[in-house]
């Protein structure tokens, strides 16, 4: 079997561990930095030097920096000790009680993976813009520094750039930038506060600014030239919403935004949805709108606006010590983006979004085999990077609104200040936390914490429909311990149709009390019984029998819209589950999703149901399933009001279902003709029906080049790579599979790339890829750059295979081998999983019509 070798050069020494890092910490104190970059040296590689300056404890421990560049030179205390110094990315230091400097100077290559130095030329003008992305563990790609969270340190950073280019960092200039000779100039800009090393940042190229401020602190937005129109257009919007989330949360945490201005930059191939730096936000130009989008889409753009602003508190003001407590940054900031959206946003209450959108997504999650705790032991940072998911952030934000709950909303708040105010500018870690709550509370913190923050998995409510009566059980799992549930459930009876709600009434279960009797006024069982109905507790809902199917039949009459989306949680669970038909949940889905107020949540559940039938239903009746999903949303189009919302996801959805032989109606769409009355045809629309027919085996060649004329930047290359991929043709996918070890693409273009290789119903197709993708990680072990190899795993794992059994086996033998390092191994586990789901709910559909 030929290995193929992926991209990148060995990794040695590009790991941290905890220990180490305990010991470096209490070693080394009061640093500073003085980072100085030169970014004129060439297109592969920048000049970087750094002068650290700090305080050694003793002298008598090994001391090292981190830095994966190449050092040409070190000197430590005047003296320099020579190419030795460095070992792969370490530089080892000898160092003397009191005060030390040292001085690393060398060069470091420009990243293509987003992590990094990230470099970019924009297709349309040819302009370089570069961006950095630390988190977790990538600041010393940059610079020499300590990379660990808890060793703060201010910085003075200095860059020299071309003389037409803009430098936007964590403070402003700390004087008129210089003339360096030969077109560039010299940025230096002022000191910092105390910041960990993953938050340092700037970001460079001929960036086009606007300029706003409020309430005394100085905002401004930065984007690429070509954008600057979508950036003008939007700006109002951003604005507003940054103004209100300051006053927001400066009110509600009793204290000012604590740094001396607040810049947001739209950065090319981000990596991610945005980055909490301070003073420099980094986000994704896929939130600088420039298409059609709905108001949904306006409100997740508040919401990670919001996530990203709550950081300046929780992450950058009071740091974790370690990554263990990542949840102490990412679950408080995904909370308090929900608390923010009705007082710093137009779009209301968002928890019963939030339930819809992100509580199922933790919950699978929180079922896989590497479900974890929020607070998750992690020995080094490359476990570092695996704990970045839906359980720290989804499942963290869920339980620490049910603990505001618990302890009551002004109770919560005061804690969190208290937490603030005693760890400013500093580190801190779970103890601290629970340190301030004790102070606001008499609730039992410690248990909370036991059950919710230290122990992994989701526990499972039903009610049990009896001769005796209804019974709410927690229901006994071997791998999840039973917790303290404090649970609302209600009750409804079907009134001709119509969902009435009869009673609702706390029921709280326990390790102790996992069985208690549903005491509900009447002489009959209701029709409908919904435990969590208020949607505020982290549990998995499981319906009973009379229940599931009172809500198939008019769960579009029940008027609460929290527990509506408990119940459609739970029909999703269930379907993963195999124990609904994929059909039955896309029945559910075309007769009363769709009748959802909220057209976000109607996008949601029609994405769901689309999913269902391509990857969770009888491969076999997919086509004919597909169909009625197309026939119902061209009736829901003809009596959409033109120019909404609601009629832009139909359109988007009946464009993502259409078959071959509507090629007619597709091509129209790619060419920018529409359809439908006062919808504009724009280019999002365009690249999704061109990806249809590009996976439906349509020719398109004619067709793209239309396609790649309205959109000939970046973002329509990378739709482009896509589409040809999607191709159900041997010589697509193997041009996609070169392309994927080529250095001639991005990682952004990369997973486009992966994205388009693997769809549903190319099985025959894709059956000679589930062995090069395994041999392909293999020969990845250890020498090739994790942001690639992460990004591949996932992606390309062979879900769509027509012998399912023989994949399974072979990634039985793959993870048996030990080849894989541990972050790759648990990708691997969840997919491993997840094609089992798969398998299980095919069967399950495929019996519903033969049983």
């Amino acid at each position: 079997m030929k290995r193929m070798r992926v991209e990148g050069r060995a990794a040695a020494g590009s790991n941290l561990t905890r220990d180490e890092a305990a010991a470096r910490s209490a070693e080394v104190s009061d640093v500073h930095y003085a980072v100085e970059l030169d970014l004129t040296v060439g297109e592969r590689e920048f000049a970087t030097t750094t002068v650290v300056r700090f305080h050694a404890r003793s002298g008598d421990e090994v001391v090292f920096l981190d830095f994966a560049g190449k050092a040409g030179s070190v000197e430590c205390n005047g003296r320099e000790l020579g190419p030795d110094a460095q070992d792969e990315e370490r530089v080892r230091l000898e160092v003397r009680a009191g005060a030390n400097t040292v001085r690393v100077a060398g060069s470091a290559p420009y990243s293509r993976t987003g992590e990094g130095l990230h470099r970019f030329r924009d297709p349309l003008d040819g302009q370089v813009y570069v961006h950095t992305k630390f988190e977790p563990f990538a600041a010393h790609t940059v610079f020499a520094c300590f990379d660990q969270p808890d060793v703060k340190a201010m910085v003075d950073l200095t860059v020299t750039a071309d003389d037409d280019w803009v430098v936007v960092a964590n403070t402003d200039p700390a004087e008129q930038r210089s003339p360096a000779g030969d077109g560039c100039s010299t940025w230096r800009f002022g000191r910092t506060p105390p910041l960990p090393p993953y938050l340092v940042a700037f970001a460079a190229g001929p960036f086009r600014r606007l300029r706003s401020s409020h309430g005394g602190v100085p905002l401004a937005l930065y984007a690429r030239n070509s954008l600057f129109e979508d950036l003008t257009r939007e700006a109002p919007e951003l604005f507003g919403v940054i103004g209100r989330g300051l006053d927001f949360y400066g009110h509600l945490f009793d204290l000012p935004y604590p740094f001396t201005k607040y810049d947001h930059v739209f950065a090319p191939e981000y990596a991610f949805g945005g980055m909490e730096h301070p003073g420099c936000v980094t986000l994704n130009e896929r939130f600088l709108f420039r298409h059609r989008v709905t108001e949904d889409a306006r409100r997740r753009r508040a919401e990670l606006l919001m996530h990203e602003m709550a950081h300046m508190w929780f992450g950058d003001y009071v740091t974790m010590r370690w990554w263990d407590d990542l949840w102490l940054n990412e679950a408080f900031a995904t909370m308090m983006s929900v608390v923010a959206q009705p007082e710093a946003t137009r779009y209301g209450e968002g928890w019963t979004g939030f339930a819809h959108y992100s509580v199922p997504v933790a919950r699978h999650a929180d079922q896989l085999p590497t479900s974890h705790a929020i607070r998750v032991d992690t020995a080094d940072t490359d476990a570092a990077r695996s704990n970045f998911g839906p359980i720290v952030y989804r499942k963290g934000a869920t339980v620490l609104h049910d603990l505001a709950e618990r302890l009551g909303w002004e109770n919560f708040v005061s804690g969190v200040r208290t937490y603030l105010r005693t760890h400013a500018w500093g580190n801190a870690g779970l103890e601290d936390f629970v340190a301030a709550l004790r102070q606001v509370s008499d609730e039992d913190v410690d248990l909370w914490v036991d059950e919710w923050l230290l122990r992994g998995g989701v526990n499972t409510v039903e009610v049990s429909r009896v001769a005796t009566g209804d019974r709410a059980v927690q229901l006994p799992d071997p791998d999840v311990a039973p917790r303290h549930l404090n649970l609302r459930f209600a009750a409804f009876d079907d009134d001709g149709g119509k969902l009435v709600l009869r009673q609702r009434a706390h029921l709280p279960l326990s390790p102790r009390e996992r069985d208690r009797e549903l005491t509900v006024s009447g002489d009959r069982s209701p029709d409908l019984l919904v435990p969590n109905d208020d949607a505020v507790s982290y549990v998995k809902v499981r319906l009973d029998p009379r229940s599931r199917q009172t809500a198939l039949r008019s769960l579009s009459t029940l008027d609460s819209p929290p527990a509506r989306a408990v119940v459609w949680g739970a029909l999703w669970d269930d379907l993963l589950d195999a124990r609904l038909p994929a059909r039955s949940y896309a029945g559910a889905v075309l007769t009363h999703g769709v009748l959802e107020s909220d057209v976000g949540v109607v996008e949601v559940l029609v994405e769901r149901a689309v999913q269902a039938v391509r990857v969770y239903g009888d491969p076999s009746h997919s086509r004919r399933m597909l169909d009625v999903v197309a026939d119902k949303a061209r009736d829901l189009l003809s009596e959409a009001a033109p120019g909404s919302d609601r009629q832009l996801v139909l359109a988007r959805a009946l464009v993502g279902v259409l078959q071959a032989d509507d090629h007619g109606l597709l091509g129209e769409v790619v060419c920018g003709r529409s359809p439908w009355a006062e919808l504009e045809v724009d280019r999002d629309l365009r690249w999704r029906a061109l990806l249809r027919l590009a996976s439906a085996g349509s020719e398109i060649d004619g067709l793209l080049d239309i396609a790649r004329e309205a959109d000939p930047g970046d973002n329509g290359r990378r739709n482009a790579l896509m589409a040809e991929a999607a191709c159900p043709t041997s010589a697509a996918k193997e041009q996609a599979w070169t392309r994927l070890f080529s250095d001639a693409y991005s990682l952004a273009e990369k997973k486009t790339i992966m994205a388009g290789l693997r769809q549903p119903g190319q099985e025959t197709l894709l059956a000679p890829y589930a062995d090069r993708y395994l041999s392909a990680l293999e020969s990845a072990a250890g020498n090739s750059r994790p942001e690639f190899v992460l990004a591949f795993a996932r992606a390309l794992y062979p879900y769509f295979t027509s012998d399912a059994r023989r994949v399974l086996a072979d990634t039985d033998d793959l993870l048996e081998s030990k080849l894989l390092s541990e972050d790759v191994v648990k990708v691997i586990r969840e997919e491993r999983a997840e094609l089992a789901i798969i398998q299980a709910a095919r069967a399950c559909d495929t019996a519903s019509t033969t049983g």
